[in-house]
């Protein structure tokens, strides 16, 4: 799932949580947000998320704002002092299986991407061609489709990297650099 629209919706507001968003402990941020807009973070994805954030009342804002600074807190006891230090933790975990790929010279990741390449490609050429499945698939066949195209963004972000990610990523940090008031 893509929480970028929550990070950018809520950088301001709650910048820990926002800067876990995607990270290792991204399920701690997730809980923390739900918990806060009242939200059943076991079935939560970016767009309720996002709509909660957009529809909240000044009274929740401030229950973010309150979570936000509990988060900090427990993510300071984990030993991370600045919200930008997860996120560089994010790139190094990255950028270490790509150092260890190169290293190793495994053909799996790249076997495994072609067949997901391979896949997408599969669903989009019979979304072209008209292929309707059974009723009773056709459900399924959404689904499957949506989990390829993610899959297929995966493997494009692995191997030629997300610019806008990065950009993303960049502004937060500046953000999160930027003492209070600035």
């Amino acid at each position: 799932m893509d929480w970028t629209k929550v990070k950018s919706a809520i950088g301001q507001i709650a910048p820990w949580l926002a800067g876990t968003l995607g990270s290792p402990v991204a399920g701690v941020a997730v809980k923390g947000l739900c918990d806060a807009l009242g939200l059943d973070s076991a079935n939560a994805n970016p767009d309720t998320v996002t709509a909660a954030i957009a529809g909240a009342t000044p009274e929740q804002l401030q229950v973010l704002h309150i979570a936000d600074q509990k988060h900090a807190e427990l993510m300071q006891q984990l030993g991370y002092q600045y919200a930008s230090q997860i996120a560089q933790a994010t790139v190094n975990d990255r950028d270490g299986a790509r150092k260890r790929e190169a290293a190793v010279k495994d053909k799996t990741p790249a076997v495994l991407a072609a067949i997901a390449v391979a896949g997408f490609v599969g669903l989009v050429v019979l979304v072209i061609c008209g292929f309707a499945p059974a009723e009773a698939m056709r459900d399924g066949f959404w689904m499957l489709a949506g989990a390829a195209i993610a899959t297929y963004k995966d493997v494009y972000g692995y191997y030629f990297g997300s610019s806008a990610g990065s950009h993303s990523k960049d502004a937060t940090i500046a953000d999160l650099s930027k003492p209070d008031g600035a």
